[in-house]
């Protein structure tokens, strides 16, 4: 297996936005020291791999062996964690709100379904009432044929 740890050492340290000095005060290393790891003039001892395979959290035999240029993510750092951490709350804020608009949606139309039912029970009411008007109606005219004419 080819050894990759100098190539993966500054694909992590690029990718993570650290420079040499960054880098080197994070793990208390020197920048030259890393640039020499880098270029593979010197190879770090096995507790310098550990100590960076810790840092970027993957393994040694994935810094030393592997490409691992496709598979690495960012370090989180604190400000981007706090920063994911403030987009979160505020998502569940605006869906908190976004919620609590719904309800009160649901709630009018509630209240719009009783005033349609109560609508409809007039309107039947009323129909009732007016059906019963016609059949006395129908009733009247019906004794009014059936009287003798007077009413010339």
């Amino acid at each position: 297996m080819e050894n990759n740890f100098g190539t993966n050492l500054r694909n992590l340290r690029k990718k993570n936005k650290h420079t040499l000095e960054s880098l080197g005060k994070a793990l208390n290393i020197s920048k030259s020291t890393l640039s020499d790891y880098e270029i593979g003039k010197t190879s770090p001892p096995i507790n310098v791999c550990e100590q960076i395979a810790n840092y970027f959290e993957i393994s040694i035999d994935e810094l030393k062996f592997y490409d691992v240029a496709e598979k690495i993510a960012p370090k989180q750092t604190a400000a981007s964690s706090e920063a994911g951490y403030q987009e979160l709350v505020a998502r569940n804020e605006k869906s908190e709100f976004q919620n609590r608009i719904l309800q009160q949606q649901v709630e009018g139309l509630g209240i719009q379904l009783k005033l349609v039912r109560q609508l409809v029970e007039s309107k039947d009411a009323e129909n009732r009432s007016l059906r019963m008007q016609i059949q006395l109606l129908e009733e009247k005219l019906s004794e009014y044929r059936k009287e003798p004419s007077n009413h010339s």
